[in-house]
């Protein structure tokens, strides 16, 4: 017997026209053009499904600073589809991550979820990799101070 994580999975992968399945910890990973990684898994409660990836190592220094100073104002923008953005100290790494009732899943909604999450992913890193510290369509997001206040 099969639950509503997998038949999401093998749904998704219809819909994508991928073999697609869990692996023995329960999760699904699905590698983009060699870049990218993105781990769907079921939270602790198995109410929600997560939707994960590690980004970019990030080099220190300065410049991760600055980096993580955007990924906090990005964290503060309001919704509707931005992902969290997180630290991995153990390997340096930008993690992206959201969170979806599974309740609310079907394979077409997922399919379109998973490409905004993918796009995001890409854009931080690639901005990371070429040294902006924030892809520019988050800074041009971030609301500006009123009478050109800095912070």
């Amino acid at each position: 017997m099969t639950d509503r994580f997998e038949e999401l999975i093998s749904e998704l992968g219809k819909y994508l026209d991928l073999d697609l399945h869990t692996d023995h910890n329960h999760a699904c990973r699905l590698r983009i053009r060699d870049r990218v990684d993105i781990q769907l898994q079921m939270d602790a409660a198995q109410e929600n499904l997560l939707m994960v990836s590690f980004a970019t190592e990030i080099p220190p220094g300065k410049f991760r600073e600055n980096v993580l100073l955007e990924a906090l104002k990005a964290n503060g923008l309001p919704e509707p589809s931005h992902a969290t953005l997180s630290y991995l100290s153990q390997n340096n790494h930008l993690v992206l991550h959201r969170i979806f009732p599974l309740n609310l899943l079907n394979a077409e909604r997922l399919a379109g979820l998973f490409g905004e999450f993918l796009e995001q992913v890409e854009s931080w890193k690639q901005a990371i990799e070429s040294g902006q510290s924030a892809p520019v369509s988050v800074s041009r997001d971030l609301p500006s101070k009123p009478f050109g206040l800095r912070p």
